[in-house]
């Protein structure tokens, strides 16, 4: 496997002691040409490959209301494989935990935020209002990241992310289902007193935003012609332990209560 997922050289950057410090204070970070952008053209080519010009190709029933999924699995693909590989590496410097705990990964996927005037039975083309990813997990502890990465150049109308400055210091808040039709914030107005809102976020290909899964964050609505092209690699804390509660995202059949999720799906990559 090795010999096959040994990227060009220069294609990825390792994380700053600066961007450390930031995800350790805000609870997000963005890693401006973390990849090489004439690989983030490949990451791109495989995406069209599997979704189409347009990224709708797939969407099934179930599709996302706020974007078109296509899980990958990438471990083992020559493209993807080193990523993955890369965002292991970068979590555990980001994490930044003193006990020698690793980081084991959890899932990879194509994002594609569809325009919003692109007419849709099947989801793919809102927005995702302010919300935590925690109370999704099924996990006993916090620490899982998502490197979110934008494979096209993209400004604020594509439906990019925003963060509330370290909200992930305030604990768990809820389901996002939980809000009916507001939002986090809704619920939770006094975190507006002590976090600020970022910008919708623009990016270059290549460029990537960490969050944790306690960082209050969403995403617009895509107002553009062209489809939002992401690639999204989500990794935990390798001491992570199933909670025994359902799981939004994965099947917990074969794990054991209060066990680290080690059943071969979710191995340790750094």
């Amino acid at each position: 496997m090795d010999g096959l997922m040994v990227p060009a050289d220069g294609a990825f950057r390792p994380v700053t002691v600066e961007e450390v410090a930031h995800y350790k204070k805000f609870g997000w970070v963005k890693l401006e040409k973390f990849v090489a952008r004439t690989y983030a053209d490949k990451i791109l080519g495989i995406a069209k490959a599997g979704m189409g010009e347009n990224g709708d190709r797939n969407a099934p029933p179930q599709a996302f209301s706020y974007f078109n999924p296509l899980t990958m699995h990438g471990l083992e693909h020559p493209v993807l494989g080193p990523v993955i590989s890369q965002c292991g590496k970068s979590a555990r410097a980001l994490m930044a935990r003193k006990a020698p705990i690793g980081i084991r990964y959890f899932t990879d996927f194509y994002g594609v935020k569809l325009p919003a005037k692109t007419v849709s039975d099947r989801g793919g083309n809102g927005s995702s209002d302010w919300h935590q990813d925690y109370a999704a997990a099924a996990s006993d502890r916090s620490g899982r990241m998502v490197f979110w990465m934008a494979l096209t150049d993209m400004t604020p109308d594509y439906g990019t992310m925003a963060f509330l400055n370290g909200s992930h210091r305030f604990g768990v808040m809820g389901h996002f289902t939980t809000y009916g039709s507001s939002n986090l914030l809704d619920a939770y107005p006094e975190l507006l007193d002590e976090c600020a809102p970022t910008e919708h976020m623009s990016y270059e290909a290549g460029d990537v935003t960490v969050h944790s899964n306690l960082t209050v964050h969403a995403a617009g609505l895509n107002i553009t012609d062209k489809p939002r092209w992401t690639y999204m690699v989500i990794v935990n804390p390798a001491d992570a332990c199933w909670n025994g509660g359902p799981a939004d995202a994965f099947d917990t059949a074969g794990l054991k209560l209060y066990k680290e999720m080690d059943d071969g799906r979710f191995p340790i990559i750094a």
